[in-house]
C-alpha cells in the first residue's frame, strides 16, 4: 500500500510536470509573432539606407527572444521621406525608417535645424555632436508628436551635382537646383545665388534630364543610387552640409511592444545607426572615384570662401528664428574643439 502511494505521487508530480511543460509549449505557438514594417524611399537593395535596416533587424531579432517578422519596403514603395514620417506619427503602415530631418519641416521646424548647411567643422565634430545628443531637446519634442529617434547616421558631406561646371560662388548666380523642402535650405540657397527650388526628390532625374533643373545637392550614395550622374555629370566639392539621417519609430507602436522589445529596438537602432555612420564614411569616396575612372563623373574642387560667408549668417539668423540658440552654439562649442 505505501509502495502504491509513492508511485501514485511520483506519478502525479510526473504528469503535473508535463503539464507545465505542455502548457508552455502551447502558449508559445499560439503567440503571433510581432510584424516590424521598415521602410525607405532609397532604390535598392544595396543602398546604406536599406541595408542599414536590415542591419537594425537582424539586431533587433537577436535581442529579443519573442516572435517576431520583419517586412521591409524600399524604393518609395510606401512613398516619399515626408509620408514615411507621417506614417509614423500616425502609427500606420510603417513602424520604423530613415529620414532627412528636413521632411520634418512640416510638424517640427525646429528639427529642420539638424539638416542645416555648415553646421558642423568635420567629422570629429559631427560624431562628438551625437554622442553629446545635442539635438536632444528636438528629439523630445518629437517624441510629443509621435516620433521617437532611435539612432544618429550618415555624417557624410553633401556637394553639388551639376550639368555645368561650377568653380566658385559667383558661377552659382542663375544655376537652378533642386533642394530640400525646407525654408531653411531654400534661405540658404538664394543667398548664395542659386535658385533653389524644391521637388519630389523620386522626380529630380528627369527634371534635369529635360532641362527643367541644372543640379541638385546630394551625398555620393544618392549621386550613385539614382543614377544623377548620368544627366548632371559634374561634381562640386562645395562640402556645404554633413548629413544626419535619423533612425525612426513610430512611438504609438513602440508604446504598444513589450518592454522586451522596446530595449531590443533602443539598442538596435543606436548600434545600426553607429553602422550607418561608418559603413557610409567608408564607402563613399569609392564610389566617387569609380565613377571618376570609368568616366562618368568629374570632380570639381570649389572655392567656398564666399558660400561660407553668405550662408553661415543665414543659418545663425534660423537658429534665433526657430529658439534653438542653445543649440547653434553647442554646436560651435564642440567646432571650436576641432
Amino acid at each position: 500500500m505505501k509502495l502504491f502511494r509513492k508511485f501514485s505521487m511520483v506519478s502525479l508530480i510526473i504528469l503535473l510536470f508535463l503539464s507545465i511543460i505542455m502548457s508552455a509549449t502551447l502558449t508559445s505557438f499560439a503567440q503571433e509573432p510581432i510584424t516590424m514594417v521598415l521602410a525607405s524611399m532609397l532604390p535598392g537593395e544595396e543602398h546604406v539606407y536599406n541595408r542599414t535596416l536590415k542591419y537594425f533587424a537582424e539586431k533587433v531579432d537577436e535581442y529579443y527572444d519573442g516572435p517576431i517578422k520583419f517586412e521591409f519596403h524600399f524604393a518609395a514603395d510606401l512613398g516619399t521621406e515626408k509620408d514615411l514620417f507621417e506614417y509614423m506619427m500616425k502609427g500606420v503602415a510603417v513602424d520604423v525608417g530613415i529620414i532627412s530631418p528636413a521632411w520634418m519641416a512640416t510638424w517640427d521646424r525646429r528639427a529642420a535645424f539638424m539638416d542645416a548647411p555648415f553646421l558642423f567643422k568635420n567629422q570629429a565634430a559631427w560624431e562628438e555632436g551625437m554622442k553629446t545628443e545635442v539635438f536632444k531637446t528636438v528629439a523630445d519634442q518629437l517624441i510629443e508628436k509621435g516620433v521617437r529617434i532611435i539612432g544618429y547616421g550618415g555624417g557624410v558631406n553633401r556637394n553639388l551635382i551639376v550639368n555645368k561646371p561650377v568653380w566658385r560662388t559667383a558661377d552659382l548666380s542663375g544655376v537652378e537646383m533642386r533642394v530640400q523642402s525646407s525654408p531653411l535650405q531654400q534661405k540658404v540657397f538664394d543667398a548664395v545665388g542659386v535658385k533653389a527650388i524644391p521637388l519630389d526628390y523620386m522626380q529630380v532625374y528627369d527634371a534635369i534630364k529635360t532641362g527643367v533643373l541644372d543640379g541638385l545637392e546630394n551625398e555620393p550614395f544618392g549621386l550613385s543610387s539614382m543614377k544623377f550622374y548620368e544627366v548632371a555629370p559634374y561634381y562640386v566639392l562645395t562640402r556645404h552640409q554633413m548629413t544626419i539621417r535619423v533612425l525612426c519609430v513610430s512611438e504609438q507602436r513602440f508604446q504598444s511592444f513589450p518592454k522586451a522589445l522596446q530595449e531590443a529596438i533602443l539598442k538596435a537602432g543606436s548600434e545600426a545607426s553607429a553602422w550607418h555612420h561608418t559603413t557610409e564614411i567608408a564607402e563613399s569616396d569609392k564610389l566617387v572615384e569609380d565613377l571618376v575612372e570609368s568616366g562618368q563623373l568629374k570632380v570639381i574642387m570649389f572655392y567656398n570662401t564666399e558660400i561660407l560667408n553668405r550662408a553661415v549668417p543665414v543659418v545663425e539668423e534660423y537658429a534665433k528664428e526657430l529658439g534653438v540658440e542653445d543649440i547653434m552654439e553647442a554646436i560651435k562649442a564642440i567646432n571650436a574643439k576641432y
